[in-house]
């Protein structure tokens, strides 16, 4: 286990699933592990995945920012249906976050995208019990007309890294 940046810790001997939902293998692999690039105050977690234009995670402070996700399954497809995407997206959250020696209590704020409003009833339903009830995160959800590979619903959160 390596620490990098303020207290986030890394192992380079596991494998799980990712925001862009190819399974990565960290160890024994070809692919190159995540490593932390410092840049001005900040530290960013380039995406495992080569060919992502963007940061699996940025810390800046005690801070942890990951990319939104929506829900793709171990083989990059989006997984069916709106209760099977939202699920898929906290599962990859959920190991995300684990890889930086975080869960989702550590989240503390959530931005939420619908493609359709009438799901917020349904989203809250499936959403709210991977969180304990007196740690639930503020929340920005709003409507859109439209998400990468037809995805209904998309996810960003901010974890505090306790102790950095």
């Amino acid at each position: 286990m390596q620490t990098h940046g303020l207290g986030v810790k890394m192992s380079y001997a596991l494998t799980l699933s990712v925001s862009f939902g190819k399974e990565q293998s960290m160890s024994g692999s070809t692919e190159t592990p995540v490593k932390p690039v410092h840049a001005d105050g900040a530290i960013f977690y380039m995406h495992p995945h080569p060919r992502s234009p963007f940061s699996e995670a940025v810390q800046v402070g005690p801070v942890l920012y990951l990319s939104a996700m929506i829900g793709l399954d171990n083989n990059g497809q989006l997984v069916e249906g709106f209760d099977g995407q939202v699920r898929q997206i906290m599962h990859n959250s959920q190991a995300i976050l684990e890889r930086y020696s975080l869960s989702l209590d550590n989240v503390f704020k959530a931005t939420v995208m619908l493609t359709d409003m009438d799901k917020w009833g349904a989203f809250n339903r499936i959403y709210k019990p991977f969180f304990q009830p007196t740690r639930l995160p503020v929340r920005t959800a709003f409507g859109v007309s439209g998400l990468a590979y037809g995805a209904e619903v998309e996810i960003e959160f901010q974890a505090w890294i306790l102790g950095a």
